[in-house]
C-alpha cells in the first residue's frame, strides 16, 4: 500500500504549480512510511509515497519506469497473483521482485486487457509516452483502493487522497451542495461525487485514458447484479468454500508478516480459519471493550481456541479525547461521520506495533446477504407496491406501535417511514443516520429540501441498476454503502497508520461468482448469510455460526468526556457555522440534551442514532474549518 500524486497538464506544463504538487504529496506522506520520491518531467509530474510490503528493497520504489519502454508507473494496492502473470510475460527482464514492475510490463505488452487479469486491491497511474503522452488511470473493480481525479482545461491532477489534490486548488473549488445534503442524511458522501463539485472517485473497475485531446473511459470489469446461476444450495456451499480458501491463501502474500482482523463475526474467523491451514503463525488481532454491549473479546477468545491460533487483544482507549476523534475525522478529507472509524484506527494503530499487512472480513455482508434488511426489506417492497396490503400493512404498523417496547416502537416507526417510499428510497432512507422524514417538534429538522440528496443517490451508478428490486438491494449494499462508507473508512484509517489492509472476500473470483447465487440460496426472514454460516459450522462450534450480526461500532457517547461533548456542542452553536445553515439550532440543542437524558429520548432516537448524529454534525462542521 502506499499513496501517490501524479498530474499533467499538455499546454503550459507543471512547473507552474510544482510547489503545490509537492505539498499534496507530503499531505499523503502517512500512506507510504517507507520512502518518498517525485519526479518532474515539464508536463507530467509524479509523486508517490511508499508502503513496502513486496521487494523491500529500493529496486521496488516508485515512481518506477520501465526498463523496456518510456513509461513509469504510480501504484497503490497489491496484485496478489503477480508471480503468476510475471510467468507469463515470458522472457521480460525485470529489475526487481515486485509485483509494480509485473502490473506496468503486462501493460506494455497487451494493453489494458492485461487488467482483466489481475487478483488484488489496486489504483494506479501509468504515464505511457511510446507514442505521444498519454496516462492511464485503473481502480480495482470493487473500489478498494482510493482513486481521485480533477480535471480543468488541459490539466488533469489524481491521487490516492483528496487531500493531496487540493493544495494549489483552493480557489477553484466549490462545495457539491447535493452531496452535503445527501451526507446529511447518510453520514458520508456517495462515490463517484465528493464534497467538492471539481473533485471526483475514478469508477470502480474503469481505466480512464488521457490524451491531449480529451478522455476515453472503458470497464475492463463490470460486475453483474442480475445473473443468476443454476447451482442448488449445496454445490454453491462447496464452490464458495472453495474460492474462498484460495482468495485467503492469495492474500497471504508479503515479505512480511501478515495478521488478520479477528471480530466476532462469521467473516473475519472464516478468514482467520483459513489464514491458519495456510500458515499456522498468522495471529488474530481483536478489539477489547469496557462496554458488553460492543465487546466480542468471548467469541473471538472461542474462534482462537478452537484453531490452537495465535491471537492478541487490542486494548481501545475508552477515553477518546476530542483531539483524536478531530485527527481521525479531519483525515477524511470531506464530511464523514461512521463512528466505527474510530475502532478501525485503534486496531490499525496497534498492528502497525506488529505488522504492516491486516487481513479484514469486509465483503461478506454485501455479497451474502448478511444485513437482515436485505431479506425483509425484498418482502416490504412487495407489500407496498400493493394497495390492498399497503393500507392493511400501515393500520397494522400503527395498532402494533401501542404494544410494542421502546426499541421495537422506533423499528415501526421506521418502517412506516418507508411506508409511502419508491424502491429506490426505500434503500436511500433505511441506511439514513439521520433520515430526511426526521420530525421536530411537528416539523422537520432540516432547513433545506432533503430530495436533493435522494436524487443523487439515486443517479449513482444508475446504467448499472438491475430492475428487479432484489438484485438491487444487492446492487445498493456493493456499489454504494461499502464503497463509499465501509471501504473508505478501512481504507483512510488504516493507511493513517500505514498498514496495508486486505479484504479476502472482494477477491473478484469471489465478487463474480457470489453475484449469480441465487437471492433466495444467501437468505430468508429467519437467517442471513446462510452459504457463510454452513461453511463457518466447518470450522467452529455451531452455535458460533448461528450468531447474529453485531455492528462494529464504539459506544462513542461514553468514550468522548462530558468535557469533550461540551466542547463539540460549543463550536456547533457558534454564530455563523456551517450546521446551523442546514439543521434548525433547536434540533442541534435537542441531540445533546438527548444525549444527557438517553433513556427520555429512546423512545424517538436509539443511543447510537443520537451519537451518531452529532458526530454527522460535527464531522461537517471539522471539514468546513479546515478546508
Amino acid at each position: 500500500m502506499c499513496g501517490f500524486l501524479g498530474a499533467i497538464d499538455f499546454d503550459r506544463g507543471i512547473n507552474r504549480i510544482y510547489p503545490a504538487l509537492q505539498k499534496g504529496l507530503t499531505a499523503i506522506a502517512h500512506r507510504g512510511p517507507d520512502g518518498s520520491k517525485d519526479i518532474n518531467l515539464e508536463k507530467v509530474y509524479l509523486g508517490h509515497n511508499r508502503l513496502s510490503i513486496v521487494d523491500l528493497s529500493s529496486n521496488g520504489d516508485q515512481p518506477l519506469k520501465s526498463g523496456t519502454s518510456d513509461a513509469y508507473i504510480l501504484f497503490n494496492g497489491m496484485i496478489y497473483n503477480y508471480k503468476e502473470l510475471k510467468n507469463e510475460l515470458g522472457n521480460t527482464k525485470f529489475h526487481s521482485s515486485s509485483d509494480t514492475e509485473v502490473l506496468l510490463e503486462g501493460y506494455l505488452k497487451e494493453g489494458i486487457n492485461f487488467f482483466k487479469k489481475l487478483r488484488g486491491i489496486y489504483a494506479f497511474a501509468i504515464y505511457d509516452n511510446r507514442h505521444g503522452s498519454k496516462i492511464i488511470l485503473a481502480r480495482d473493480p470493487s473500489g478498494i483502493k482510493p482513486l481521485y481525479f480533477y480535471h480543468k482545461n488541459n490539466l488533469y491532477i489524481f491521487g490516492s487522497e483528496i487531500k493531496a489534490l487540493t493544495p494549489g486548488l483552493r480557489n477553484d473549488l466549490t462545495t457539491n451542495e447535493d452531496v452535503l445534503k445527501c451526507y446529511l442524511n447518510l453520514g458520508y458522501c456517495p462515490e463517484p461525487f465528493t464534497i467538492y463539485s471539481q473533485i471526483n472517485a475514478i469508477e470502480p473497475g474503469n481505466v480512464i485514458e488521457i490524451r491531449d485531446d480529451g478522455i476515453k473511459k472503458t470497464n475492463f470489469i463490470d460486475y453483474k447484479f442480475t445473473s443468476v446461476n443454476e447451482y442448488n444450495f449445496s454445490k454453491n456451499v462447496e464452490i464458495v468454500e472453495e474460492k474462498l480458501k484460495e482468495a485467503v491463501k492469495r492474500n497471504l502474500v508479503a515479505d512480511v508478516e501478515v495478521a488478520v482482523a479477528l471480530s466476532g463475526g462469521i467473516d473475519s474467523s472464516l478468514i482467520y480459519a483459513y489464514a491458519n491451514e495456510a500458515d499456522d503463525r498468522i495471529r488474530g488481532l481483536t478489539i477489547r471493550f469496557d462496554d458488553k454491549e460492543y465487546n466480542e473479546e468471548e467469541i473471538a477468545k472461542i474462534y482462537s481456541g478452537t484453531l490452537k491460533g495465535k491471537h492478541d487483544f487490542v486494548e481501545v482507549d475508552t477515553h477518546l479525547n476530542l483531539d483524536t476523534l478531530n485527527k481521525i475525522l479531519i483525515n477524511f478529507d470531506q464530511p464523514y461521520a461512521d463512528s466505527s472509524a474510530i475502532n478501525v484506527f485503534y486496531l490499525t494503530r496497534a498492528t502497525r506495533k506488529v505488522t504492516k499487512v491486516l487481513l479484514g472480513g469486509d465483503g461478506g455482508d454485501e455479497l451474502f446477504n448478511g444485513y437482515p434488511s436485505m431479506t425483509w426489506l425484498t418482502h416490504v417492497e412487495k407489500l407496498i407496491g400493493n394497495n390492498i396490503t399497503r393500507k392493511g400493512g400501515e393500520k397494522i404498523l400503527e395498532l402494533a406501535k401501542a404494544f410494542t417496547n421502546t426499541s421495537q416502537k422506533r423499528l415501526v416507526k421506521r418502517i412506516l417511514d418507508l411506508w409511502t417510499d419508491k424502491p429506490q428510497e426505500l434503500l436511500y432512507d433505511w441506511h439514513s443516520w439521520f433520515p430526511r422524514k426526521t420530525k421536530f417538534e411537528n416539523d422537520s429538522p432540516f432547513l433545506f429540501d432533503t430530495s436533493a440528496g435522494i436524487e443523487l443517490y439515486s443517479s449513482i451508478f444508475k446504467s448499472h441498476i438491475p430492475d428487479e428490486f432484489k438484485h438491487y438491494v444487492v446492487f445498493d449494499y456493493f456499489r454504494k454503502t461499502m464503497l463509499s462508507d465501509y471501504l473508505r473508512k478501512t481504507d483512510m484509517m488504516s493507511m493513517l497508520n500505514g498498514v496495508e489492509y486486505r479484504v479476502p472476500i472482494l477477491d473478484e473470483d469471489i465478487v463474480s461468482f457470489a453475484l449469480t447465487i441465487p437471492f433466495e440460496q444467501k437468505s430468508s426472514l429467519k437467517t442471513s448469510k446462510k452459504i457463510l454460516r454452513t461453511i463457518h459450522s466447518k470450522k467452529y462450534p455451531v452455535e458460533t455460526s448461528r450468531m447474529s450480526k453485531k455492528g462494529f461500532m464504539i459506544p462513542l457517547d461514553t468514550s468522548l468526556s462530558k468535557d469533550d461533548f461540551g466542547l463539540i456542542k460549543e463550536d456547533l452553536m457558534k454564530k455563523g457555522n456551517i450546521v446551523c445553515e442546514y439543521v434548525k439550532r433547536e434540533y442541534v440543542k435537542f441531540l445533546f440534551s438527548a444525549l444527557d437524558d438517553r433513556a427520555g429520548a429512546q423512545n424517538e432516537i436509539s443511543r447510537a442514532g443520537i451519537y451518531q448524529r452529532i458526530l454527522m454534525l460535527y464531522s461537517l462542521s471539522l471539514w468546513n474549518q479546515s478546508k
